[in-house]
C-alpha cells in the first residue's frame, strides 16, 4: 500500500515522529513494516503486512535485513509531472507524478479494468478519460533513490524509553570512568540505578499520555473536518435549483470532502449557463462544465467551500 504525508504544518525536528503516529493510524496491519522517503515537507510512504513477509522469509530460507519497495529501485521522475505505468518483476504499477514526487502509485497483476483505471485518474484528480499510458521498462538503480527515514526511527515514540535509559547508561558510564577506587564505582553505579528508576516512573506516564492525546486529537480533527461541510442533501437542492427546465436530470453524482463532480443529461446543456450560474452561488468556486460521456450529458466540477 502507498500513501503521501504532506507535514509542512509540523516541526523539522517532530516530523518523524509525527509520521510514525499517522502510518499507526492508516495501516491496517497488526504489523506493520514500512519505508518512507522524504522530499522537502512530503514523505512517501509504503507499508506491508510484516507478519506475512516474515512467513514468506522463512518459507524461502531468506535472511532479509533491508526491505525496499521496487518503485524506489527504479528511475523516479524529477521534478516534472507524468503519468506512466511500470513493468514490475511481477504485474504493472501506475504511477502518478507530481513535480518529483510520488503523488500516487496503485499496482495491478495486469492490465486494469476501465472501472478500476477510471476510479485510479479520479482519485489523482485526473482526466477520467485519459487511455493507460504504454507500459515502461524502467532499467534497475544501483541504489534506492530518496532521503529515507526508517521503521527504527530514534525519533519516534516508542524508542523514547530506550533512548532514556541509554543516555543514562552513558552517563553512568563516563562517572565510573572517572571513578578511582571500587568504593567509588559502586556508589556511582548505586546512585545512578536509583536515578534511572525514578526517573523511568516519571517520564513513562508523560509519554504515554502524549501519544494519546495525539491519537485522540487527529481524530477530534478528522470529526471535525467532516462536519466543516454542507450535507449532501443541502448541495443537491442548491444545484438542482438552477437546472433551466424540468427536461434535465441529475444522473451521476460524486462528492468527496469539498471536491464535488455531476452529470446533466438533457437537451439544454450550454457550459457557459452552468458555470456562471453555479460560480454566483455563495460557497460555490473554481465552477467548470464541460460534455459528457453521452451527447446529451454535461459533467460539471467544482470545489464546495467549508462552513465557518
Amino acid at each position: 500500500m502507498y500513501r503521501v504525508f504532506v507535514l509542512g504544518d509540523i516541526p523539522p525536528a517532530e516530523r518523524n515522529s509525527a509520521l510514525y503516529l499517522r502510518i499507526q493510524q492508516w495501516s491496517p496491519f497488526a504489523e506493520t513494516g514500512r519505508h518512507a522517503v522524504w522530499r522537502d515537507e512530503t514523505a512517501q510512504v509504503w507499508i506491508w503486512d510484516e507478519a506475512k513477509r516474515r512467513e514468506a522469509s522463512e518459507a524461502f530460507g531468506a535472511n532479509v535485513s533491508r526491505i525496499f519497495p521496487e518503485t524506489v529501485l527504479r528511475e523516479r521522475l524529477e521534478n516534472r509531472d507524468a503519468l506512466r505505468i511500470v513493468s514490475c518483476t511481477e504485474g504493472l504499477d501506475a504511477q502518478v507524478w507530481k513535480n518529483g514526487v510520488l503523488a500516487g502509485s496503485r499496482w495491478w497483476a495486469e492490465l486494469p479494468h476501465p472501472d478500476g483505471w477510471k476510479r485510479f485518474l479520479l482519485a489523482h484528480d485526473l482526466n477520467p478519460t485519459t487511455l493507460p499510458p504504454v507500459f515502461e521498462e524502467i532499467p534497475w538503480l544501483d541504489s534506492p533513490w530518496g532521503r529515507t527515514s526508517e521503521s527504527g526511527s530514534i525519533l519516534s515514540p516508542r524508542h523514547e524509553r530506550l533512548w532514556l535509559l541509554i543516555a543514562a547508561a552513558v552517563f553512568a558510564f563516563l562517572v565510573i570512568w572517572d571513578g578511582v577506587t571500587i568504593w567509588r564505582w559502586r556508589h556511582a553505579g548505586n546512585l545512578m540505578a536509583e536515578r534511572i528508576a525514578a526517573l523511568t516512573q516519571e517520564v513513562e506516564p508523560l509519554i504515554e499520555a502524549r501519544t494519546e492525546a495525539t491519537k485522540y486529537k487527529d481524530a477530534a480533527d478528522r470529526l471535525i473536518s467532516l462536519f466543516s461541510y454542507p450535507t449532501q442533501l443541502q448541495l443537491m437542492a442548491d444545484v438542482a435549483e438552477k437546472f433551466p427546465g424540468k427536461d434535465v436530470l441529475l444522473a451521476e453524482w460524486r462528492y468527496n470532502q469539498g471536491n464535488l463532480t455531476f452529470t446533466l443529461e438533457g437537451e439544454k446543456s450550454d457550459p457557459r449557463y452552468y458555470v456562471e450560474a453555479y460560480q454566483k452561488l455563495p460557497g460555490f468556486k473554481d465552477v467548470s462544465a464541460e460534455p459528457g460521456r453521452k451527447p446529451n450529458q454535461l459533467e460539471v466540477k467544482m470545489t464546495v467551500g467549508s462552513e465557518k
